[in-house]
């Protein structure tokens, strides 16, 4: 299903960077295809539309997992709302190591179709275009984060360090704590951590035991208490206090 959407509309922290004189002018203009994935396996090499120099997408809401594979290892990155992807940009020929790469939807998922033509017409307002690149370099940086959580030793540090590290992006703070609302079952947090999945059960069950996170009804996580030292955003830590 292919629908026009504005981007300034599916993202509005992009509108923030606008003045008030620019920001109806932008909407107008930034205007470009909405794409609809249903959950389930995503073929992303065929998403590539090369009559229109595809640049990529821009996630409006959803979740999606990049699977990663390396000699029967999995590594997993979720990509959610206002990040940028070129599902089509994996370079088999840049590395010795053979990697197969797979795409899965785990929410419906809506993305914005980054092209030529919606390029062209951003040009008035450079400041999207920079913010633009800026998603990808913060998705550099939030896996650069989960590289190092990763290189704790105990299992349960890992497991603890991600579910806040995830929830400093995407958490709901509520009553009782906060809320990781996304769907994380054993195996996916294994693949994130770099775990086999029977200790990630362990380590789950010691953590809830401690009273550190409990599992919701819907399968989402909740998070008790404050984040470990030196750890968590100042916006969740102000919304709990």
């Amino acid at each position: 299903m292919a629908d026009l959407i504005s981007i300034i509309d599916a993202d509005p922290d992009l509108g923030e960077l606008l003045s008030a004189s620019e920001l109806e002018r932008a909407r107008r203009e930034a205007v470009t295809r909405e794409r609809r994935l249903p959950v389930g396996e995503w073929q992303a090499l065929e998403a590539i539309e090369p009559n229109v120099h595809h640049r990529g997408f821009l996630v409006i809401d959803g979740l999606i997992a990049r699977e990663v594979e390396v000699l029967g290892r999995r590594a997993v990155e979720l990509i959610g709302a206002g990040d940028v992807l070129r599902p089509w940009g994996w370079d088999p020929s840049g590395s010795h190591v053979q990697a197969e790469v797979g795409w899965k939807v785990l929410e419906p998922t809506r993305l914005a179709v980054l092209d030529a033509g919606l390029v062209a017409r951003m040009s008035p307002f450079p400041g999207l275009g920079l913010e633009l690149f800026a998603r990808g370099t913060r998705r550099a940086h939030f896996l650069a984060v989960v590289l190092a959580i990763a290189h704790h030793q105990r299992v349960d540090d890992r497991l603890i360090l991600t579910l806040w590290h995830l929830a400093d992006r995407w958490g709901k703070v509520s009553a009782q704590g906060v809320i990781v609302p996304m769907p994380l079952p054993h195996q996916r947090l294994a693949d994130i951590v770099g775990a086999h999945r029977p200790s990630v059960t362990t380590a789950m069950g010691e953590l809830v035991r401690s009273g550190r996170i409990r599992r919701r009804e819907d399968g989402t996580w909740l998070l008790l208490g404050p984040p470990p030292e030196g750890l968590g955003d100042a916006r969740l830590i102000a919304a709990m206090s």
